[in-house]
């Protein structure tokens, strides 16, 4: 089994094109399959429905529930708080694991024909994964030994701007960055658009921001914000584009599967 790993940004959809065409050697994926945790912006979720009417691939959406309902006690994505010295610190993340691999995994089993727990013998899949040259430091193999992941985009040298000529040749929309709305790795240009232009989105982050103050274990001696400025998300000053947040970790973030 051959499935690509869709994540409604550039480098995926970019790949969806050169699987479906068979171009640049990409082989023909059997399905691409988009995990949802269910808390993207709804540019993503129209972007899903603009290629689900373009490709011949078939396109599946799997989700282990909504992101931002999951308890603040037990908090799942990598949030900022401070350290002793009062700089910024990313806590633990574990959104990408129970949100994004987990359920893309217990699908692939179903492809597969396993029944859960059991062993996958030599039943295996093989994944394609959209990371460009340019991020190929991202790149890492599976978790499971009953899929093998590989990346195309590196394999044929294909960087980022090369991926935005194959979308515009194809004649699709650009896709937006795909992420969850309260992501902390958001840029300061990302929560700036979103507050100006998307006021529903932006709100939602700002309540989810509100909720997990308290929810590291230190609690209030220690509050989790999802700007590192360690601020509430409306509080936040957004005017310096210099504050990339992305660069505060970016190597791991999301181990290709978020916002590509």
């Amino acid at each position: 089994m051959i499935y690509l790993s869709l994540g409604a940004g550039v480098q995926s959809t970019a790949l969806l094109i050169l699987s479906a065409k068979g171009l640049h050697g990409c082989p023909k994926a059997d399905v691409a399959i988009f995990a949802d945790t269910q808390d993207e912006p709804r540019w993503v979720y129209d972007y899903i429905e603009t290629l689900r009417a373009w490709s011949p691939i078939p396109i599946e959406v799997v989700t282990a529930g909504k992101l931002s309902e999951a308890g603040e006690k037990f908090l799942r994505i990598p949030a900022f708080t401070a350290c002793s010295d009062g700089s910024a610190s990313l806590l633990r993340r574990q959104c990408t694991n129970e949100y994004k691999l987990v359920p893309l995994q217990r699908r692939v089993r179903e492809h597969l024909g396993l029944r859960p727990r059991q062993r996958a013998g030599d039943k295996k899949a093989v994944a394609l994964i959209g990371i460009s040259l340019d991020e190929a430091h991202r790149m890492k193999p599976s978790r499971v030994p009953y899929i093998l992941n590989t990346y195309p985009l590196v394999d044929a040298g294909i960087k980022r701007d090369k991926c935005l000529e194959i979308i515009a040749a194809e004649g699709l929309p650009m896709p937006r960055k795909s992420a969850c709305v309260f992501c902390p790795y958001h840029d300061n240009n990302y929560w700036r658009d979103l507050r100006d232009n998307h006021p529903e989105e932006f709100s939602v982050a700002v309540a989810y921001d509100k909720r997990i103050r308290d929810s590291t274990r230190a609690g209030v001696r220690l509050p989790a914000f999802l700007h590192r400025n360690l601020v509430p998300l409306d509080e936040v000053d957004l005017s310096d584009p210099y504050k990339d947040q992305l660069n505060f970790n970016f190597g791991n973030e999301c181990e290709g599967m978020c916002g590509v």
